[in-house]
């Protein structure tokens, strides 16, 4: 069912039925839909229980506002992120490097090297 329009029929009797009748006859009358488009506004209004938005949940939670940080965490966050991280990854490696692959180059016959001695 599509929630774009949705169409009510309604059985009214007694003084619910009175009612309804001088609000949509008469002088100052309203059509019956928007009687009942007010009525159910004010309805939810009374009814439905009011849901917390996403701050207020992780504010409730401890998320927000959980801990202590400095004031300019914000604006200088890679600063301080760089500054823990310094003291937690090492920078340089004990171990040796690997000597470079470098393939020998031979010479043509004949043809003596550059920088070679004659």
């Amino acid at each position: 069912m599509s929630t774009a329009a949705i169409r009510i029929n309604a059985r009214l009797t007694g003084e619910d039925a009175r009612r309804f009748i001088e609000l949509t006859q008469g002088a100052g009358a309203r059509a019956a839909s928007d009687v009942l488009r007010d009525a159910l506004r004010e309805y939810y209004l009374r009814h439905a229980k009011a849901r917390p938005n996403a701050f207020e949940l992780m504010q409730a939670s401890g998320y927000i506002g959980g801990f202590e940080a400095p004031a300019d965490l914000s604006t200088r966050y890679k600063d301080y992120l760089s500054d823990s991280l310094d003291g937690k990854l090492r920078h340089t490696v004990n171990e040796p490097a690997a000597p470079a692959y470098r393939p020998e180059k031979t010479s043509k016959p004949g043809k003596p090297r550059k920088g070679a001695a004659k």
